[in-house]
């Protein structure tokens, strides 16, 4: 029996390829430009908040990666982490406000 993902492990998987192959130098960091390149691709919601250099600057600040170094692996993977947190919480919500036997409990 094949092994069936669900979306958002198919999600997670395919943001930790891309982050390595978005770096020109080190797999393990990109610089603030590359980080930047990648989030408008594969995040495009989150462009709105990284999509200029304020709105970066806080993000790079909220993942605690310090001013004028990169991001490693694991700064980006708590970005990762809150976002697929965020979205099993919504995608939890969802099925319970459309099943019927579990709200009923």
């Amino acid at each position: 029996m094949a092994e069936q993902y669900t979306a958002l492990e198919v999600a997670i998987n395919t943001l930790v390829k891309n982050f390595h192959s978005a770096s020109s130098t080190d797999a393990d960091t990109l610089t603030a430009q590359e980080f930047q390149s990648m989030i408008s691709k594969e995040l495009p919601t989150m462009v709105t908040t990284a999509g200029d250099q304020e709105g970066l600057n806080k993000l790079l600040a909220d993942l605690n990666v310090e001013e004028g170094k990169g991001v490693t692996f694991t700064d980006f993977w708590g970005l990762v982490d809150s976002l697929a947190t965020t979205q099993f919480g919504l995608q939890s919500n969802e099925k319970q406000v459309k099943c019927v036997k579990c709200s009923l409990m």
